[in-house]
């Protein structure tokens, strides 16, 4: 039982491998060329992790930090000026994730999305919490 186990999850793993590759290292990310508003950062990340073929956790976790990289490939201290204290609240980006949430199909599809937005709404407040400048 353990070997099948294994070898599924090494193939999941490789599946996970070759999306990542394929939609994040091979070529330039929407934010290297133009301005991307946070709520676009956190749009392209969330339907990323939606499309990604590995364990949730995997992916869940590559949310934030693409989130992380498209905030800081611009100066977003007058955004993070404007979000005030509310980026601090359990709330933040709630609403907006609820927005984006209803087009998704199916309740397992609309849990993921709420998880997957959740992180990257948290990887903003992040971004803001540090500052909001360009590293």
């Amino acid at each position: 039982m353990c070997v099948i186990f294994g070898v599924a999850i090494v193939r999941q793993h490789d599946a996970f491998q070759r999306y990542r590759a394929a939609t994040l290292e091979a070529g330039a990310l929407p934010w290297e060329g133009e301005a991307m508003a946070p709520e676009a950062c956190v749009s392209f990340a969330t339907e990323w992790a939606m499309a990604c073929p590995g364990l949730g956790t995997w992916c869940e976790s590559e949310a934030p930090r693409l989130v992380m990289q498209c905030m800081a490939s611009r100066d977003r201290t007058l955004f993070c000026t404007a979000t005030g204290d509310a980026s601090g609240s359990t709330e933040f980006g709630y609403d907006d994730c609820a927005r984006l949430r209803e087009d998704v199909d199916g309740t397992y599809a609309k849990r993921s999305h709420k998880k997957f937005c959740g992180a990257a709404f948290r990887a903003v407040a992040e971004h803001c919490r540090r500052g909001g400048a360009v590293p």
